[in-house]
């Protein structure tokens, strides 16, 4: 099966992970920041993660190395403009392109000029390269308390300039999510959509955390849920599904190979599993070698795929006529498998 012909959603991917290196050259360049190469084969071993890799933690480390070349108003802008362009040529037809706005954020770039940069260039790059692509914002674990409510401020603020969600991210195994949790209180008071990293580096009992108490209706990656048939239990019974993201998983350790990642048994379970990108840029993938991933070396018969490609439909942050319309292309293209 060729999955790169067939239109495709991603409801998990990084903005700040999807950056090209020639990109990152360029940024480093007229921002004025020294660089070890540029090389571009050489730089990219700087950007993008090896066989070294050994945690989340290492995974995370390689976006202290290009971070500081994107705080600016024009390097926020052009990376949401080429996050649609490359998600459009392996013909993704709707992307939640996330970010933590108070990551991106310097003296003299608030986190609105931020949030309102990458809204320019997502609103250029959908009317470029033809893609249904949204925003998540992103509060931050590491971050404050008052940088998460901020954030949601944000996404109520820009609910109508395609701002569709809110996630927490961040290292779960180093920080709790305890102090963010006035900050989903807003959100459920707005009504905005709630998705959050669980189950990734920490363990079932943060996905608990994360539907219960941060009211969360997805769950970024939750592949730890297994631990728990308590936690799957609530997982069904909420139809609540995980964005499941193969080729990160493996390059953090949570899956020693392809082959022995868990979601072929989440998928047997019954629990709503979709396929996604995460960080292309910094794995070095796209998704298609995901889909593709999760069909010939995870386990995922092509009927499971698809399954998965129309429950990414059901879960997306969109409104219902925009539904109806990414239903129809994955319906038409899908049809039979």
């Amino acid at each position: 099966m060729n999955f790169r012909s067939l239109p495709k959603v991603d409801l998990h991917r990084h903005l700040d992970g999807s950056v090209r290196v020639s990109t990152l050259r360029d940024l480093a360049v007229s921002g004025g920041f020294r660089l070890p190469t540029r090389d571009l084969r050489k730089l990219k071993a700087y950007c993008q993660v090896g066989p070294d890799c050994r945690s989340l933690g290492d995974f995370l480390e390689k976006f202290f190395f290009f971070y500081e070349f994107l705080k600016s108003p024009e390097a926020v802008e052009r990376i949401a403009c080429e996050i649609c362009e490359d998600a459009a040529k392996d013909n993704v037809v709707y992307l939640e392109a996330r970010f933590a706005p108070a990551l991106q954020a310097r003296a003299g770039f608030t986190m609105k000029q931020v949030v309102e940069a990458a809204i320019r260039g997502i609103q250029r790059g959908r009317k470029k390269f033809g893609i249904d692509a949204r925003i998540i914002l992103c509060c931050y674990r590491s971050e404050s308390p008052a940088s998460s409510i901020e954030t949601v401020e944000l996404a109520k603020r820009y609910r109508r300039s395609g701002v569709v969600g809110v996630d927490l991210a961040g290292d779960e195994s180093r920080y709790p999510a305890e102090p963010h949790y006035r900050a989903f209180d807003l959100a459920r008071k707005y009504r905005i959509p709630v998705t959050v990293h669980a189950g990734e580096a920490g363990g079932a009992e943060n996905v608990r955390e994360a539907v219960e108490r941060l009211g969360a209706v997805r769950i970024g990656h939750g592949i730890r849920s297994l631990e728990d048939g308590a936690v799957l239990d609530l997982l069904r019974s909420r139809r609540i599904p995980l964005e499941i993201c193969p080729t990160s998983n493996v390059q953090t350790c949570l899956a020693k190979t392809l082959e022995l990642h868990p979601l072929k048994d989440l998928a047997n379970t019954g629990i709503g599993v979709t396929v996604n990108s995460d960080d292309p840029g910094v794995s070095g993938i796209t998704l298609s070698h995901e889909y593709e991933a999760a069909v010939r070396r995870c386990g995922l018969t092509c009927a499971q795929m698809a399954a998965a490609a129309r429950r990414a439909v059901d879960a997306a942050f969109c409104d219902d006529p925009a539904r109806r319309r990414l239903r129809e292309k994955i319906e038409r293209a899908w049809k039979g498998i």
